[in-house]
């Protein structure tokens, strides 16, 4: 989805696009005026040899040698240009191409028309700059590719780690000569290291490959030197390319950005001939210095010296310094000056012609790379700006959009509003049917979203089932709650998947709205944020429009969370026993584990306020493991002391999607010496559902440990009669809210009696929370029911308080059972 808001807002890839059509435009000037420019010159260097010719046939001759070096120079000049334009093209695509493949190389290669332009050489390659952590996904990438197995003659051979931080290895080649292919070996170790046979290969001059990479990547500029190998004399063109958009300005940064290095074979040979042409009686000598180094002889062709020599020297500035010694004799011809001139006149003004259309076909070449780089490049803006499931703009390019508009609100007052949309219950739905059925979902409500909302607002994907609205100053003229409720109003609508999962599927959406001015988009986007959370909190299928006390409350939150992450090791957790009964005898036979957190500012903080936190940011699988480890420790103790009671701990939802959690266990057991059938694990009934299967196997496992599990909250959940069955319950654990009405509602009394005969159908003994007045005891017992526990018979105590609880009871002698309820 693309939209601009009354053309004031635009999107980074049109800004992108604009700039590349005006670039290529710039560079088609520039060429057709060089051509032009060569043409005129061409022309006019004819021109004013054939008057000169007819004037003096000794100066004739010597201008015509004159004229025959400087077209050679400007031809070398040309197709040097050339060469240096295919590498510095290679190299661009390697830029905005990182990583690219050896097929991908290939293709590039092919469209620049490499091989042609490689006649006779030794070919291309393409070194990458591998990190080390990188090493093994490189090799494992670049050894599939069958284009690198082909150059390589399919023999891929593995690189060892050594240590560095650095790898320069063989991605990619070209065109290169047979002899190569068979030191495959060779080619494929480190590049960069000074010891390795490739790296220690002395290039030219006594420089080894290591240092000459070194050396392009630090100036950033390319390197040219002779090589000779198997008869086959020719010049490699080095250069490194380096990561996109980064800062070159210094060595440091370019050591810092390198991606690696290319290099590309031609043959200087067939070159010069190519600038020499049909002028028989020349001979030409070209040499080249790299920045801060001597001049060497690169290339040589032609007769050998003669004293009647003319000679004539050109320099060229590409990539260093070019100088080319054209030498000759003055030759007497048979026609006469005036028609050698005129003769002279008429070739200069066909060699400009040729000259011109070489350069514009030429550079019709090179706008047709770039046109391919822009559309390829534009294809991988789009992809990096939009979401690739929904199409619609992705978080980049909203925040782009949101920078824009408050950008637009403050220059002309208009008022602006974001927001912030997710889908209740979505990660119930992919667990359900699966991530398949969830993107089917994701799409229809983009669809849905893009319906709604008019042009100049932005519908955007943030990132999984998060969505943003962008309410443009100019087109905001409804209240920004009203298009909330029309957002869950469509979205609340039915989704047709009868293909997919046999049914219609319905889900709800909660909003968070952010209205104003902010100091940026991030900001925007964070208040709608905390405003979805408040929604969330209010029960879903809401809108909650932000207000500033929702600041307050998210940072004492993350307060809350960065003290609770370091309440373990400064020991502020512990733990308090509420004893359970046996309702018949009223006689103790386990205790309820109780966490507590004593702040060390805040005092004694709620398990209602923290247990969220942790069930949120994770705290709790740690937590829930130190609960389990002390209340056996502390129980294993008691028994020690003759008090044979039970314990258990609670296990969260997110201990029971765990394996570790058996593990858990069974160390615990051991550490702590506690027989483990007095060990009760007790999970609510929703944590059960999340993923029955899986859950049901888990708990399996455990009670091959020997422990005993309980089902909290139970009658509260949804599918309980159905999926109980399915789990190895010991223990139903009645919910207090049944309980508290038990003595004065027919209805309470009722389910109470239903849940206890559903345990004694199914084996499972009842155990009944929030016991607080003996009508309540009575009644339940009078219903059968088996264990209870509240404050009618005792609040939660310290260990000390409860061992003196305990010694008082004289109940307890030998409890027939040891039970506990756990929770944290």
């Amino acid at each position: 989805m693309s939209r601009e808001l009354d053309g004031s807002i635009s999107d980074p890839v049109d800004r992108a696009e604009k700039r590349s059509r005006s670039t290529i435009w710039t560079s088609r000037c520039r060429w057709a005026l060089a051509a032009c420019a060569i043409l005129v010159l061409g022309v006019a260097l004819s021109a004013a040899g054939g008057l000169a010719w007819r004037s003096n046939g000794v100066a004739q001759d010597k201008q015509g040698f004159q004229r025959a070096s400087t077209d050679v120079n400007e031809t070398l000049k040309t197709l040097l240009s050339n060469d240096a334009d295919f590498v510095a093209s290679l190299r661009a695509v390697l830029t905005m191409r990182p990583h690219l493949s050896a097929a991908g190389f290939n293709e590039w290669f092919s469209e620049l028309q490499g091989r042609r332009r490689q006649v006779d050489g030794l070919g291309t390659t393409v070194v990458e700059a591998v990190p080390a952590a990188d090493l093994v996904t490189f090799q494992a990438r670049r050894n599939a590719d069958p284009a690198f197995r082909a150059l390589v003659l399919g023999r891929p051979l593995p690189v060892a780690r050594s240590g560095g931080s650095r790898y320069c290895l063989l991605s990619a080649g070209a065109t290169l000569k047979p002899y190569l292919h068979s030191i495959a070996q060779v080619l494929q170790g480190d590049w960069c290291k000074p010891s390795s046979p490739i790296g220690s290969f002395q290039v030219y001059r006594g420089i080894s490959q290591a240092d000459l990479m070194q050396t392009t990547t630090d100036s950033g500029q390319f390197a040219v030197f002779p090589l000779t190998a198997q008869g086959i004399s020719t010049i490699f063109i080095e250069a490194a390319f380096y990561r996109r958009h980064a800062s070159l300005n210094t060595v440091a940064r370019r050591r810092a950005a390198v991606a690696g290095w290319l290099r590309s074979s031609f043959q200087m040979t067939t070159l010069i001939r190519e600038a020499i042409g049909q002028r028989s009686g020349l001979s030409v000598d070209l040499y080249h210095s790299n920045p801060g180094q001597a001049e060497q002889l690169v290339g040589r062709v032609g007769l050998a010296d003669s004293p009647n020599d003319l000679s004539h020297t050109g320099t060229m500035q590409i990539d260093g310094t070019w100088r080319a010694l054209v030498r000759g004799a003055a030759s007497t011809g048979t026609l006469s000056p005036a028609m050698q001139g005129l003769g002279l006149f008429i070739t200069g003004t066909i060699v400009s012609l040729l000259l011109s259309a070489l350069i514009m076909l030429l550079a019709s070449s090179r706008e047709h790379a770039l046109g391919m780089v822009q559309e390829k490049t534009g294809q991988l803006r789009h992809q990096a700006l939009h979401d690739a499931l929904t199409g619609l703009p992705n978080r980049v390019l909203a925040l782009d959009r949101a920078e824009q508009m408050l950008f637009r609100a403050r220059r002309e007052h208009l008022p602006v509003a974001v927001l912030y949309l997710d889908i209740d219950g979505f990660k119930q739905v992919n667990e359900a049917f699966g991530q398949a059925i969830g993107d089917s979902l994701l799409r229809i409500v983009a669809s849905r979203l893009t319906s709604v909302i008019r042009d100049g607002d932005t519908a955007a994907r943030i990132g999984g089932d998060e969505f943003v609205i962008l309410l443009d100053g100019s087109t905001l003229d409804i209240d920004p709650e009203m298009v909330a409720e029309r957002l869950r109003e469509v979205l609340g609508q039915p989704y047709d998947l009868g293909a997919e999962i046999g049914r219609e599927l319905s889900v709800t959406a909660s909003i968070g709205i952010a209205v104003g001015e902010r100091a940026s988009a991030d900001d925007l986007l964070r208040d709608a944020d905390l405003a979805l959370y408040e929604a969330k909190a209010a029960g879903k299928d809401s809108h909650v429009l932000f207000e500033s006390c929702m600041q307050t409350a998210a940072a004492e939150r993350l307060a809350l969370e960065m003290d609770l992450s370091e309440a373990l090791e400064r020991g502020e957790l512990y733990l308090l026993y509420q004893p359970t009964f046996e309702l018949s005898s009223e006689r103790v036979i386990g205790v309820e584990a109780l966490i507590r957190w004593r702040h060390p500012t805040r005092g004694v903080v709620s398990p209602e306020e923290f247990i969220p936190i942790a069930e949120d940011c994770g705290l709790i699988v740690p937590i829930g493991r130190w609960v389990l480890d002390e209340a056996c420790r502390q129980t294993a103790l008691w028994h020690r002391q003759g008090h044979e009671i039970g314990i258990a701990v609670n296990v969260s939802a997110r201990q029971l999607d765990d394996d570790s959690l058996i593990d858990d266990v069974r160390r615990t057991l051991r550490d702590s010496g506690l027989d483990p059938g007095a060990l009760t694990l007790e999970v609510t009934e929703t944590a059960l559902m999340r993923d029955a299967k899986a859950t049901a196997e888990r708990l399996v496992l455990l009670k091959q440990l020997g422990v005993l599990i309980a089902i909290d909250d139970f009658g509260i959940g949804y599918s309980s009669l159905a999926y109980l069955r399915q789990f190895p319950a010991d223990v139903l654990k009645i919910d207090r809210s049944f309980v508290s009405g038990i003595a004065t509602s027919d209805e309470s009394a009722a389910l109470i009696q239903t849940l206890v005969q559903l345990g004694n159908a199914l084996h499972i003994e009842t155990l009944a929370e929030g016991i607080e007045d003996r009508a309540q005891l009575e009644t339940l017992q009078r219903e059968g029911c088996d264990h209870g526990q509240g404050f009618l018979f005792s609040r939660p105590l310290g260990v000390d308080a409860l061992e003196e609880f305990l010694d008082d009871a004289t109940a307890l002698q030998h409890p027939s059972r040891a039970l506990g309820a756990a929770s944290v």
